[in-house]
């Protein structure tokens, strides 16, 4: 069956990288306007994309068969390190639109949403450095062509 985790894990990354680039940029007062619709692009895309890629790894690991108890529980924490990274996406995009949309507090939504893009990159690259650890170091979906 076609393997859609491979091309889709590496997408919530690239996303969030761009969304701290525009971050960046948004201090230069000239380019802020501009830079409006990519911001938002890029949460909505980071919250879709690492729904797709958590989705795709449960279609992926479905088809590894019996696992070694080390194995298991190395896939596992993959796994509830993937739920944690979709909560905060998802949480990462409602701080955003709300502090967008916020009358008061604004700076405190923003905030909030500032830690939440930190902790997205983080988790991102944990969550991958584990997934990648499970192919490169124990060969996990990895199959000789006949």
């Amino acid at each position: 069956m076609l393997q859609f985790h491979p091309p889709l894990s590496g997408m919530p990354l690239a996303f969030v990288v761009l969304l701290v680039i525009v971050e960046c940029l948004k201090k230069v007062r000239r380019l802020a306007p501009l830079l409006g619709a990519v911001q938002v692009v890029c949460v909505l895309s980071i919250a879709l994309s690492t729904a797709l890629a958590f989705l795709s790894g449960y279609q992926a690991s479905s088809e590894l068969g019996e696992l070694s108890d080390p194995l298991a529980l190395e896939l596992g924490t993959h796994h509830a390190l993937g739920r944690l990274l979709l909560c905060n996406s998802i949480l990462l995009a409602t701080f955003f639109w709300v502090a967008r949309v916020a009358v008061r507090g604004a700076a405190v939504f923003k905030a909030l949403y500032l830690i939440f893009l930190v902790s997205q990159m983080v988790l991102t690259l944990w969550v991958g450095g584990l997934g990648g650890d499970l192919v490169f170091e124990h060969g996990l979906g990895v199959q000789a062509k006949p």
